[in-house]
């Protein structure tokens, strides 16, 4: 943890269930009165809420454009330009709502953004790249996952070298957000536990990293807690409003925390078996994330049993006892919410382990995060073949 840091938010975010219902005024009140809705396509075809919000926004501005995104896949820069060519043909914008989850919410931002910015998305690869501000934007988060509402980041595949690379950092952030579990009741259990797995390994890879410091862990331990609480109600009372909500203020804690901290090895390890395997991200990262914990202590890391005491206090254990209890709550997490071991159900298996290994490779930079040593050549492949059936 360092001692010496600066950090950031940029969004302005209104929480509370039902608050979507006031969009209309809202965007009315700034005078934005040609609106764009980017929305996943199940968002738009399935969801009622979606119905009523888009009525009432209609009411209040004078054009409103509706495009639903594929959900099908997570978003690369070929169709990321596909629909930002799609937007320019609408002429004049004056804000951009996105409604969906963490890919929805990334390519709002990046459409956003090259609107005021010419050329395609993949020019803009990196940090820092773009030169002008893009047209306000309004995320709604309707997973709890990513944090894409708060954070600088916006994760694309670039198909041709086969690696995620995101649009990174200046002008990156959304306007504005809204947290309102309305809008996360109509999704599917298997998806909000991926999601929720997500921002659990964003809670807990931030709080971890060698870069965390004294803020970004008060964030990342009110996320750890918030998403312990709340996550077993996906399974237990999967139409509970109020711990839905707590998913949602949990995930943008976590991604808050993340951006001005880091990340880690669990999410580093999904990148590439989420390109070339499709693996869902938040399962990737949760995959990993018990083994990432159990390893750590193993190694003499026991920062954990801060986390513990925040869920559990266990007042007369050493601090090495707490983490190791912690190590166990984790796992115990993941398998309460079907989170699977093993990674042979997207094609990796004993016989192509070795290959996938060599993906890890690159990722020496992201392992560095941990706080104890996570060797790309030794370390990685033995976590890999742990989740692989023999």
């Amino acid at each position: 943890m360092i001692d010496k840091f600066g950090f950031q938010l940029n969004t302005i975010m209104f929480y509370g269930i039902g608050h979507s219902m006031t969009l209309g005024d809202f965007l009315k009140q700034k005078g934005h009165e040609k609106v764009l809705f980017l929305a996943d396509e199940g968002v738009v075809k399935g969801a009622d809420y979606f119905g009523r919000v888009k009525e009432t926004v209609r009411s209040c501005v004078d054009k409103l454009h509706v495009i639903a995104l594929r959900g099908n896949e997570e978003p690369d820069y070929d169709y990321l330009d596909a629909v930002a060519a799609e937007v320019r043909s609408l002429g004049k914008i004056d804000a951009v709502v996105g409604i969906g989850g963490g890919s929805c919410l990334d390519m709002m931002k990046a459409v956003a953004v090259l609107m005021t910015n010419p050329g395609r998305g993949i020019d803009y690869r990196g940090f820092d790249k773009l030169q002008n501000p893009g047209v306000p934007t309004i995320a709604i988060p309707t997973t709890a996952g990513t944090g894409s509402e708060v954070t600088i980041n916006a994760v694309f595949t670039d198909k041709k070298e086969m690696k995620k690379l995101g649009i990174n950092g200046l002008y990156m952030n959304a306007t504005y957000a809204i947290l309102d579990a309305e809008w996360t009741l109509s999704c599917p259990v298997h998806v909000a536990v991926s999601s929720g797995m997500d921002a659990m390994t964003h809670a807990l890879e931030s709080f971890m990293c060698r870069k965390a410091n004294g803020l970004t862990r008060v964030f990342s331990k009110e996320a750890f807690r918030l998403l312990y609480g709340a996550l077993p109600s996906l399974i237990d009372d999967p139409g509970n409003k109020t711990k839905r909500q707590e998913l949602l203020l949990g995930s943008y804690l976590a991604g808050a925390a993340l951006f001005n901290s880091g990340s880690g090895i669990a999410g580093a390890l999904s990148y590439p078996i989420g390109v070339h395997f499709k693996v869902p991200h938040g399962i990737g990262g949760a995959i990993f994330l018990s083994s990432v914990v159990e390893f750590n202590v193993s190694k003499g890391y026991y920062d954990y049993s801060e986390l513990l005491d925040l869920v559990e206090p266990c007042s007369g254990l050493s601090a090495k006892a707490k983490a190791e209890k912690f190590s166990v709550l984790m796992k115990d997490l993941s398998i309460k919410l079907g989170v699977p071991d093993y990674l042979d159900q997207w094609g990796i298996t004993k016989d192509n382990v070795q290959e996938t290994a060599k993906l890890m490779l690159p990722l020496q930079a992201a392992f560095d995060q941990n706080p104890v040593s996570f060797s790309a050549e030794k370390d990685a492949p033995e976590m890999l073949f742990r989740h692989i059936r023999h």
